[in-house]
């Protein structure tokens, strides 16, 4: 018993070495965000089908209520909306979770503050033509230039 123990404590200790003898990772910064472009992401990144990452911002971006961004793996970052929490915007702010992608390429998100009612929001990005409209549940809502559309 007490072999097999002492066999087992040096298969314990030759793990935790071998562990600890691993080459170190590499770390890139790809961007480090200028308030501009979005400030404080708090959400993780989706890799898309086009091969970038899609994410958003809490705060930040021009009208101060977070950002929807993309960046590519080279580190190249396009802000794509700056959300608004000023008053008379009816877009919302401050998104804390990450964007989903449907199966045409749009992505979809919440913000939890402002909005129409005060409450938050569903919105739709539409990444390739920012110029498109939609209309959704009978209410024709515009795409801005940025590529966004608010979900009724």
């Amino acid at each position: 018993m007490k072999r097999i123990a002492n066999a087992l404590t040096k298969a314990i200790v030759l793990c935790a070495v071998t562990a600890m003898a691993l080459p170190a990772q590499t770390f890139t910064m790809l961007h480090s965000f200028d308030k501009t472009d979005g400030a404080n992401p708090a959400a993780a990144l989706v890799q898309a089908t086009d091969g970038n990452f899609y994410g958003t911002t809490y705060r930040g971006g021009v009208n101060l209520g977070g950002t929807v961004f993309k960046i590519t793996p080279g580190g190249t970052l396009t802000r794509l909306h700056s959300f608004c929490v000023q008053p008379g915007c009816s877009d919302g702010g401050f998104p804390v979770a990450g964007l989903v992608q449907d199966n045409g390429g749009d992505f979809y998100g919440a913000v939890p503050g402002g909005a129409a009612n005060g409450a938050g929001m569903i919105f739709k990005v539409t990444p390739s033509d920012a110029s498109q409209s939609t209309e959704m549940n009978g209410f024709q809502i515009p795409v801005y230039a940025t590529g966004v559309t608010y979900v009724k």
